[in-house]
């Protein structure tokens, strides 16, 4: 494998880790700082609005420009934020922008150097790898903050991950160098492939995925910490949802280079459905580690197998553009989801399974009035 695609998954682990970072010590920042679950549901929407406002432009300028190189200067961006943050708490509003806006970076950028430097027939399972390699990165998020918050404060989480930020630009630094080309095009190319019905089909289901994805991973440590459970605890349980949702992309990835996308999107969807409602009807901690587990693989399979339709219906010379006008719709929707998730907690912390199971089976409905899109080549 291409070690330009390797490089590429240590920048996704150390930006993913990072922008998903808050929800880890969220708890801990409200007991310090006093304020209502609604007001920290506005918090964690600023990360979420920097990559649903930078990420398509993001995406544009890679379609013409070196990917090697903004993805260095994205993960310059969040190491920044990251230590910031950490440093200097008085301005962690504006280190979160800082963050976001760094890793409004990656998905567009790296998604389409992957796909402008690996073309093959098991594409879809690279492109799920990928995927998967940014939970990795927010699994050890969620491994290591209960730890190093106990030990040292919320503050020094951000502090090592903007350490860590840096150290994966250096090593990236090195593998990429001279690497100029990937990215580049002579002028831009007309975007009327978006307008087509299964491109806005794809776009309204990510937009679906996106809302619950940032809903459930902001809030689940949260949900758990009410209910009794420690920091730590809490934590490991989001970290359960996290490793599942590592095989989760890898899988997708997989099913989508073999079976037929309208597919793979309603039945994965419709199992994100079964799981959320059965965690809201059965509030036992193992019980509901079991559902989180099964809930993070399948609704993280939907991730590769969007990628993987989107780059299909439209074209690898405005992949960058596609991608990011996917992630910003994502993120997008994910600060209405992350916002009105935080006057949920302040009503009932549990009914956010029920929220969230509702937008997924909307997704199960559009996704079987998709046109059939076959990934198998």
């Amino acid at each position: 494998m291409d070690s330009r695609y390797y490089a590429s998954l240590l920048i996704h682990m150390m930006n993913d880790g990072t922008v998903f970072l808050l929800p880890s010590v969220l708890p801990l920042i409200v007991l310090q700082y006093g304020f209502s679950y609604a007001t920290a549901g506005y918090i964690s929407a600023i990360i979420p609005l920097c990559l649903g406002v930078f990420q398509t432009p993001i995406g544009r300028i890679s379609d013409r420009f070196s990917n090697a190189f903004l993805l260095r200067i994205g993960i310059l961006i969040v190491s920044a934020g990251a230590l910031l943050g950490g440093l200097v708490p008085q301005l962690l509003i504006p280190s979160l922008f800082l963050i976001g806006t760094g890793g409004s970076f990656y998905h567009p950028v790296g998604y389409a150097f992957t796909a402008k430097i690996i073309k093959n027939s098991s594409s879809g399972t690279v492109l799920g790898i990928q995927s998967s390699s940014g939970d990795i990165g927010t699994l050890i998020a969620f491994l290591t903050a209960g730890p190093i918050a106990i030990f040292a404060g919320w503050r020094a989480v951000f502090v090592a991950w903007g350490i860590a930020c840096a150290v994966a630009l250096a090593i990236s630094s090195f593998v990429l160098r001279g690497e100029r080309s990937s990215g580049e095009t002579s002028k831009p190319t007309s975007l009327s492939m978006l307008r087509k019905r299964e491109a806005v089909l794809i776009m309204i289901l990510f937009a679906l995925l996106g809302a619950v994805y940032r809903i459930l991973s902001t809030f689940i440590p949260s949900i758990f910490f009410l209910q009794g459970a420690s920091i730590t605890t809490a934590d490991y349980i989001s970290a359960i949802f996290i490793g599942a949702g590592i095989v989760g992309g890898i899988v997708g990835g997989r099913l989508v280079d073999r079976f037929e996308g309208r597919t793979v999107a309603a039945s994965l969807f419709a199992i994100s459905t079964a799981a959320l409602f059965a965690l809201y009807l059965l509030p036992s901690i193992f019980i509901s580690a079991f559902l989180i587990a099964i809930f993070g693989m399948v609704i993280c399979g939907l991730y590769p197998a969007f990628y993987f339709l989107m780059r299909l219906v439209t074209s690898v010379k405005i992949v960058g553009t596609s991608y990011g006008l996917l992630l910003s719709l994502g993120m997008l929707s994910g600060i209405v989801s992350v916002t009105a998730g935080g006057y949920i907690m302040d009503i009932s912390p549990p009914m956010i399974f029920i929220f969230a199971g509702s937008l997924t089976a909307l997704g199960v409905l559009i996704s079987l009035i998709m046109p059939k899109m076959n990934g198998k080549k």
